[in-house]
């Protein structure tokens, strides 16, 4: 528990990220609402009590709260931060104007939908950007995915792997570096992997079920992750600059694997087949944003006080960067009180030609939180767990 508690650092590294990843997803909602003709009511950083606020010309209060972790954009019509309507404000501002009056659940349901689902879009193309400025800026410095030695009666050797064999694919994907094929094995455990590998100028397909195995990770904490058996040859290594167009390119297929990753994973648990272990809440994201936020940069034996502060802040934008994929692909599940919730309501709208009932979006809103906060409860649970916690307590009494 050490991670949680350790220096400010920690904290101000966590409220830097967050606070970064909400706001690119609220001002996705807020640009593509104004574009549409939505009327936004308030603009928020955090939540509870407000320490500061500006009213724009617009008519939209922009305001920063006393819980700067999280955030929400409030269309008119709303009746709090979870965009459900309120059905009064509904009714009274139809009465009062014509056409839909900036009132967002007056708007056609295709530009509800736009801006519902501008926020999660937002958080894809905030990581596109950020990865493409990265590899424009520092290039990539990488190993390729040659093995050096296939470890005896390890799944890499059970499925024919050798010495020498460069891997060129990976369950469906192609490998450009080791590190690729690391983070491909991690999450599949105990299920069947396919390889493309080039072995002595010819292509060799494999199959491989990596084996989950208890690791170390860069916490000091212990996880379950697959395990393949191989080891990279260092002889070579790869360095290659990007210009615009190709670290664009880069960038959304860098943000596009980060999206079949994490949606691989989640069928993995779905199924049953995958580890729980990786399933990470709040405090274990407390924990490596904090470690990357006060971490020494790399490679640098004397650093100067810019230099080091300079490496740390760009770990951790492209650390937001990799954390904003995963919120805007959360957003986008289907439950009611996040934005595919909404977007399922749409859904019916579309089809039916009319919207749900206010007390059926109602008892969908409270189940929706429900899942959710059993959710959080859960990944706080095993964050606790990683952590030791209950290890510690149990050694304390028995």
């Amino acid at each position: 528990m050490q991670a949680i508690v350790q220096t400010p650092g920690f904290v101000l590294s966590f409220i830097f990220v967050f606070t970064l990843i909400v706001f690119v997803h609220e001002m996705g909602h807020f640009l593509a609402a104004r574009l549409l003709g939505a009327k936004v009511d308030v603009f928020s950083i955090g939540f509870g009590k407000r320490i500061f606020q500006r009213t724009d010309r617009y008519g939209t209060i922009w305001q920063v709260s006393l819980f700067p972790v999280g955030g929400f954009v409030k269309f008119a019509g709303d009746s709090g931060a979870a965009s459900a309507p309120d059905a009064k404000k509904i009714k009274e501002a139809a009465a009062q104007q014509d056409g839909d009056g900036g009132v967002f659940h007056l708007l056609a349901v295709w530009r509800r939908a736009i801006i519902v689902a501008a926020g999660p879009l937002m958080n894809f193309f905030f990581a596109i950007v950020i990865f493409a400025i990265l590899l424009m800026s520092f290039g990539t410095t990488t190993l390729p995915a040659r093995i050096a030695s296939v470890v005896p009666e390890s799944p890499a050797a059970l499925a024919g792997f050798m010495s020498n064999d460069l891997i060129l694919e990976a369950d469906g994907r192609k490998v450009n570096a080791f590190t690729d094929v690391a983070v491909i094995v991690s999450i599949a455990a105990n299920e069947p992997v396919r390889f493309i590998v080039e072995r002595a100028g010819q292509s060799v397909g494999l199959v491989a079920v990596p084996s989950l195995v208890e690791q170390t990770d860069p916490l000091g904490n212990t996880i379950r992750i697959g395990y393949l058996g191989i080891s990279a040859a260092t002889d070579v290594i790869q360095q290659k600059r990007y210009g615009p167009i190709e670290a664009i390119a880069a960038g959304t297929t860098k943000t596009w694997n980060s999206i079949t990753d994490q949606l691989k994973f989640m069928g993995r648990l779905l199924r049953g087949r995958g580890s729980v272990d990786m399933l990470g809440g709040p405090l274990r994201i407390f924990a490596y944003t904090g470690a990357v936020g006060t971490a020494p940069a790399p490679d640098i034996e004397v650093q100067s006080a810019p230099i080091s502060f300079a490496m740390r802040l760009i770990n951790l934008i492209n650390l937001a960067a990799l954390l904003s994929v995963a919120i805007g692909l959360v957003n986008l599940l289907p439950v009611p009180v996040l934005d595919g919730g909404h977007l399922l309501y749409y859904s019916f709208e579309a089809v039916v030609g009319r919207p749900l009932s206010d007390s059926m979006q109602l008892v969908g809103f409270k189940v929706g939180l429900a899942l959710i906060l059993s959710l959080m409860v859960f990944a706080t649970f095993n964050d606790l767990r990683y952590f030791g916690l209950f290890e510690s307590i149990g050694r304390f009494f028995f």
